[in-house]
C-alpha cells in the first residue's frame, strides 16, 4: 500500500463509519451476551422480504416502559458487535442497565450480523439505509406489542449512525416519546466523512507520512465523489483504493446518498417541546467531536434535552480511564463507560417516570 492508503484504510478501522459496504457479505457473526439467560427472549420479524432477529430483554422488576436499540454503521449484531474481533458489547451493556431500571429492551441483528446473516441478499444489490429505518420501525412494532408499551413509554435510543435512523423514526411519525441520541452523527453523513479524512491526512502529513501534494490530491478525489453522490451522478473515481478502503464504491451508492439525506439538525429542530432527550458526547470521542454535537444540541432547543459531556468514554461508549483514545480501542474488551451508565440510569429514571 502507498502511505496514503495506509493512513485511509487505519482510518476505516478505527471509525467504523462507512461498514455499510460489507453489509450484504459479511460473515455472520453471533456472540451471545446475557448475564441471566433467562431475562432474554428470542425474537424474529420481517422487512422488506428478509427476516431478521434479535433480543427481547426482560425488566427486572415492575416493568416501567420499553426501548429499542439501534447500533451504528456496518453490519452489527444485537449486541453492537462486528466480525474481526470488534466486540464492544455496546448494546448489551445498555440492555443490561434498562433492565435494572425496569425498561424492557429490543435490540437485533442487523442484515449481515448475528443470526439474521445475508441470506437472500443479492450481493449486487445490497439493502440501502432505507432499508435500515423500515427494519427498526418494525422491531418497534415487534417491542410494542410484546410488551404492550406505546407513546411516551416507549423508546428509541441510537447509537452513532444509529442516531440518525432514531431521528427518520421520529420524522416517519413513529408512535415512541423520549429519544436517546448517543454520540450521534450530527453532522450529514458525507459531510462528517469528510472532516475525519481531513483530519486524517492532516495527521499523516504532520507525521511525515504523505506530502501535502497528495493530501491535497486526496481532497479533490473525495470532494468530487460527494458531489457526484449529491447530484446522482456515477462515481468519478470507481475504482480509487483509497476510497474504496472506506466503503465509497459504486455498489454502496445508494446507501451513501440515502444516509447522507438525512440532516441530523433538520429533524431534531422539529420535534415537539415536550419530546424527552438524551443527548452525549466525549472528548476521547474519535469519531464525532463535542463541538459538532453542539450545533445539534442547540437545534433541540426547546425540547427537554439532557446533553451529558464525558472526559473518559469511547466512541463506543467503553470505559478508557485515563487513557487516551486509539484506534484500537475496539478491539479491547474494555467495560461500559461509569460516566455513560451514570447518565443513562438518571435519564432511564426521569424519561419513564
Amino acid at each position: 500500500m502507498t502511505p496514503t492508503r495506509n493512513l485511509l484504510a487505519g482510518l476505516s478501522a478505527s471509525l467504523l463509519v462507512l461498514a455499510s459496504g460489507a453489509t450484504a457479505t459479511a460473515a455472520p457473526i453471533n456472540v451471545p451476551w446475557s448475564p441471566d439467560g433467562s431475562l432474554d427472549s428470542e425474537v424474529e420479524f420481517v422487512s422488506n422480504g428478509s427476516t431478521l432477529y434479535g433480543s427481547v430483554r426482560t425488566p427486572i422488576g415492575e416493568p416501567r416502559g420499553a426501548a429499542l436499540l439501534i447500533p451504528g454503521s456496518g453490519p452489527t449484531d444485537r449486541n453492537g458487535n462486528q466480525a474481526g474481533g470488534v466486540t464492544p458489547n455496546t448494546l448489551a451493556y445498555i440492555a443490561d442497565a434498562l433492565a435494572e431500571r425496569g425498561i424492557a429492551t429490543l435490540r437485533f441483528d442487523k442484515v449481515g450480523s448475528g443470526r439474521t446473516g445475508a441470506t437472500g441478499i443479492d450481493p449486487s444489490d445490497p439493502p440501502g439505509f432505507v432499508d435500515g429505518i423500515d427494519a427498526a420501525e418494525a422491531a418497534l412494532e415487534v417491542l410494542s406489542q410484546r410488551t404492550g408499551f406505546t407513546g411516551d413509554d416507549l423508546a428509541v435510543l441510537g447509537h452513532s449512525e444509529g442516531t440518525l435512523t432514531a431521528l427518520s423514526l421520529k420524522e416517519r411519525g413513529a408512535d415512541f416519546g423520549p429519544i436517546g441520541l448517543l454520540e450521534p452523527a450530527a453532522l450529514r453523513f458525507l459531510d462528517l466523512l469528510t472532516v475525519q479524512i481531513d483530519s486524517n491526512l492532516r495527521h499523516g502529513v504532520a507525521a511525515g507520512q504523505l506530502t501535502p501534494e497528495a493530501a491535497d490530491a486526496e481532497r479533490a478525489r473525495l470532494a468530487e465523489t460527494v458531489d457526484a453522490l449529491r447530484n446522482d451522478r456515477p462515481l468519478p473515481y470507481p475504482d480509487d483504493p483509497s476510497l474504496s478502503a472506506l466503503g465509497i464504491r459504486e455498489i454502496n451508492a445508494k446507501y451513501l446518498t440515502e444516509v447522507d439525506a438525512v440532516d441530523a439538525r433538520e429533524i431534531a429542530a422539529t420535534l415537539p417541546s415536550s419530546t424527552k432527550v438524551l443527548l452525549t458526547c466525549s472528548e476521547k470521542d474519535l469519531n464525532v467531536s463535542c463541538d459538532q454535537i453542539d450545533g445539534l444540541y442547540d437545534a433541540l432547543d426547546g425540547t427537554d434535552v439532557d446533553y451529558a459531556k464525558f472526559a473518559n468514554s469511547s466512541h463506543l461508549l467503553s470505559e478508557l480511564g485515563p487513557l487516551p483514545a486509539t484506534q484500537f480501542d475496539i478491539y479491547v474488551p474494555l467495560p461500559q463507560s461509569s460516566e455513560f451508565r451514570g447518565v443513562l440510569d438518571a435519564w432511564a429514571d426521569s424519561a419513564f417516570s
